[in-house]
């Protein structure tokens, strides 16, 4: 299995909030991939990410050397994903005096042929397989519950004011827990894991087309720097496996 991963502040950001990680089994090969992306002012968001992906982790790491079922599979990620709100809000309780920290979490871990995905915010996971394009996550946004009730068009959407609207994350103290399910893994697919800053400047077909050019080194950086080129509003972060 290869990867290409890398986290850039992009143009219009004082700092870079995002945080992400590859974990390796104890063989050395990738377990699973990490993003998160924090949200608050001051470190309240850099904080917020790097807890979660810290904890989450370590949720990895124990999935990977033991082998159990979904449910106690979903059991154990539930343990380590309380305890990531839990140190967020003690964190913002303690040190913000008020404001708010949160973060979203996006992660696969590779169980033999199969990826569960654990997610919770609006930052993405692609699926790349053959020379098609896939979103295998639903955002968590106030924009996106719009367009999936048919309120708004997606142009509308992708314009909207209130597109950076999260319903869901780590830190708040209501809807917080993420979605957790298996997708298969066929060989040959590539998967993309990405923070907002790379979607809301690169269309799906844009993503397709970078991600399949060679060599495979440069595909993060490529991505990267073609989001900047058309805007670099927000921070941006990729990981892409070829699996």
């Amino acid at each position: 299995m290869k990867y290409s991963a890398l986290s850039d502040t992009g143009l219009k950001r004082d700092k870079n909030e995002d945080n992400w990680n590859i974990v390796l089994d104890a063989d050395g090969n990738p377990g699973g991939f990490i993003i998160a992306d924090g949200m608050g002012g001051h470190l309240a968001g850099e904080e917020a990410s790097r807890i979660a992906v810290e904890e989450m982790s370590s949720a990895v790491l124990e999935c990977v050397s033991r082998k159990i079922g979904i449910e106690d599979l979903k059991t154990l990620i539930l343990k380590h994903i309380n305890v990531i709100n839990d140190k967020i809000l003690n964190y913002a309780e303690n040190n913000l005096g008020g404001l708010k920290s949160g973060t979203t979490l996006t992660a696969g871990i590779v169980l033999n042929r199969q990826l569960c995905i654990v997610h919770v915010g609006d930052s993405r996971i692609y699926r790349i397989r053959g020379e098609k394009i896939s979103r295998l996550t639903e955002d968590h946004s106030y924009v996106a519950a719009l367009l999936k009730g048919g309120l708004i068009s997606s142009d509308q959407a992708n314009h909207h004011p209130d597109r950076n609207r999260i319903t869901r994350a780590l830190g708040f103290r209501d809807n917080y827990l993420p979605d957790i399910y298996l997708e298969n893994i066929l060989s040959g697919d590539i998967f993309l894991f990405c923070t907002d800053g790379l979607y809301e400047d690169m269309e799906d077909k844009e993503i397709l087309e970078t991600v399949l050019q060679e060599p495979r080194e440069t595909v993060a950086k490529n991505l990267v720097e073609k989001a900047k080129d058309q805007g670099g509003s927000d921070n941006i972060t990729v990981i892409v496996a070829w699996m």
